[in-house]
């Protein structure tokens, strides 16, 4: 099956910035629905492979993928895993989690500019609810499915919210079976505030939000909360102004003792240096062994800058 002449030019757009080569193909059969594991992305040297291996909606897929490799290589904020618990399936789930929550914030920009095109149309808004009502189950009043529930309506709030057609009965829909959920959501949505959501800085404000937003509620529903803002990396976005400054008038350096640095087992104490408005990770530091006064000493009177190139940590300015 072959994509549209708007995803071919979709992804002559990304190949142009692309250091390498980008191919798209689809594969499997048609099931009506949308789901998260139809996209996969396989790297083969400076070859990247973009597989939609589902035909219910290969372009939606497809353009919702490049769309968000086009934002990220364009500055947009981005999440990174450099933790480590001593739990290696732990770790795995937690990245998965965190991967999920960020994604609707990037998605308010992502869903916009699908609609803008003509792409959210009734069969596709159909095939992404069946995916939602597929993944879940609805409410019993159990909370064995609560985050879950959470991290899956809250990109459906996202969606939705573009779709330019009535979308009321499907709304009322989600609300019956996911009552308490689809509260939680909308709730997340309206402290997003997606519509000033539209460049690098109001994005990382939206990720701060959903972190911050979803740990809330699961303390409301007294269930262990996710952590993303200590264990996930998100690339800082900072005025140039503050790339000048010392790291010490933008960040606070915290050690943490529950992680370690990567997969390596080593003994350096691993600190988080966090936004000091939001809290954010927004890097990662192993002190020496030794004199770690002085080391901080001079870590905190860098040059934002100058400590970013060293650690090879990614930003973007505003």
């Amino acid at each position: 099956m072959s994509f549209s002449k708007d995803t071919q030019q979709l992804l002559e757009q990304l190949n142009a910035i692309y250091p390498g080569s980008i191919v798209l193909r689809t594969s499997g059969s048609k099931t009506n629905t949308i789901l998260p594991e139809h996209v996969t992305t396989d790297a083969l040297g400076s070859r990247l492979m973009i597989e939609v291996n589902d035909l219910t909606a290969p372009d939606f897929e497809a353009t919702r993928e490049m769309l968000k490799m086009l934002l990220t290589l364009n500055g947009y904020p981005q999440v990174y895993f450099q933790l480590r618990t001593k739990e290696a399936k732990v770790d795995e789930q937690l990245m998965i989690m965190m991967t999920y929550l960020y994604q609707p914030a990037l998605n308010t920009i992502i869903y916009r500019e699908q609609a803008q095109h003509g792409q959210l149309t009734d069969a596709i808004v159909s095939a992404y609810i069946n995916g939602v009502l597929k993944t879940l189950t609805p409410e019993d009043g159990q909370n064995n499915e609560a985050a879950l529930r959470l991290l899956t309506l809250i990109d459906a709030k996202v969606f939705l919210s573009n779709v330019n057609g009535d979308v009321t009965e499907i709304v009322a829909d989600l609300n019956n079976k996911f009552p308490v959920a689809w509260a939680a959501a909308e709730s997340l949505y309206d402290q997003m505030v997606v519509d000033r959501i539209k460049d690098p800085f109001t994005v990382a404000q939206a990720i701060q939000t959903l972190f911050k937003g979803f740990d809330a509620q699961m303390l409301a529903w007294e269930l262990p909360e996710l952590h993303a803002q200590e264990f996930t990396t998100v690339t800082p976005v900072l005025s140039q102004k503050q790339l000048e400054q010392p790291i010490s008038s933008n960040y606070g350096i915290r050690h943490v003792d529950l992680y370690q640095f990567g997969d390596e087992d080593n003994q350096n104490a691993v600190f988080i240096g966090e936004d000091k408005l939001s809290g954010q990770n927004s890097f990662i530091l192993k002190a020496p062994g030794k004199d770690t006064a002085a080391f901080f000493k001079e870590i905190y009177a860098l040059p934002t800058k100058e400590l970013f190139d060293q650690l090879k940590q990614p930003y973007t300015t505003y």
